[in-house]
């Protein structure tokens, strides 16, 4: 019941509260821009593809939001076809 979000970081899949693009539109600019507060794992800025908020708190990962929806999704198949 965890995702793997890159650098030997897996998190509970039921924590997730919602992931974002790291990288807003050149219109609009990535909601994550306006928090302060820290980020959860240690890595670079600019290597930071996706932010996912947690009950904890936010994680930056350098996998794609596409990428990690994906891990779910075949997850939650995974379950659905066992029970």
């Amino acid at each position: 019941m965890y995702v793997h979000i890159g650098d030997n970081k897996s998190i509970p899949i039921e924590s997730v509260i919602t992931m974002v693009h790291a990288q807003g539109s050149k219109a609009k600019k990535s909601p994550i821009h306006y928090y302060d507060g820290p980020i959860l794992n240690e890595m670079p800025a600019e290597d930071i593809k996706t932010y996912i908020v947690t009950d904890e708190g936010l994680y930056g990962s350098s996998i794609s939001l596409k990428t990690l929806m994906k891990r779910i999704e075949e997850f939650q198949k995974l379950i659905h076809l066992n029970i």
